[in-house]
């Protein structure tokens, strides 16, 4: 059977339709409050088909064609990996933001693969993704290797001396709208770990060669490792 066919009506779905024929029964405007809460809180069950199950689904089965080692049999009684793929489905049904869902998508995969990364820190990764927005993880990936992504994306790398932030920038330009939103996100990924400066490298002068140098932290590493596509598939 498929997970399509798996979705069935859940106790959300039946929320859903209770709230809106709630809203339904206020006089006037509830008409159109009904309305507009069916079209923008989409129930529970769409959502789920529209991503993260289905997502999970075609994940599982290109791992089945490309992985030999991989048992489906084997890691559907793997208590670890089922924890991993509930702990992912509610985060994923807290956002829309696709780097997120690709984050939680490939932290499910490595699972299932046997990553070696220990269980405990699997769902402490899983609770910082739940925690970052999509610029917590564009960020973190960056500065992990400036040098390699700056030239990947066709940009000069002689730069003479400045900051962090100057090469951030060259990479992400959007970022210079709002500075305080920029070194929150640095600080954010220094409070856990992640990078091994805070915001106060992006304006400390440096040599050209220390812009471009990688600024995560070992447990960086590890997480990026846990939320990156695994070589298996690529």
């Amino acid at each position: 059977m498929s997970v399509n066919d798996e979705l069935k009506n859940t106790k959300g779905d039946y929320l859903h339709a209770t709230i809106k024929s709630t809203i339904a029964a206020i006089p006037v405007v509830g008409g159109v409050l009904s309305e507009m809460f069916g079209t923008v809180v989409t129930a529970p069950a769409e959502k789920r088909k529209e991503n993260i199950l289905i997502m999970l689904d075609a994940r599982l089965k290109e791992i089945s064609e490309k992985v030999d080692s991989f048992s489906l049999d084997e890691v559907s009684r793997n208590e670890v990996f089922l924890s991993t793929v509930l702990q992912a489905t509610q985060i994923a049904i807290r956002t829309h933001q696709q780097d997120k869902y690709a984050a939680l998508i490939n932290a499910v995969t490595n699972c299932a693969i046997k990553t070696n990364i220990d269980e405990n820190m699997q769902q402490m990764f899983l609770s910082f993704i739940d925690a970052f927005n999509e610029w917590h993880l564009r960020v973190l990936m960056f500065l992990d290797d400036p040098k390699r992504n700056l030239e990947m994306a066709g940009h000069q790398i002689d730069f003479y001396m400045g900051g962090v932030g100057q090469v951030l920038l060259t990479y992400y330009p959007v970022l210079g709208e709002d500075n305080d939103f920029t070194k929150q996100i640095v600080n954010d990924l220094h409070l856990r770990g992640l990078l091994n400066s805070d915001a106060s490298v992006l304006n400390t002068m440096m040599t050209g060669s220390g812009m471009v140098a990688s600024r995560t932290s070992p447990l960086g590493k590890k997480f990026l490792e846990f939320i990156n596509l695994p070589l298996q598939l690529k």
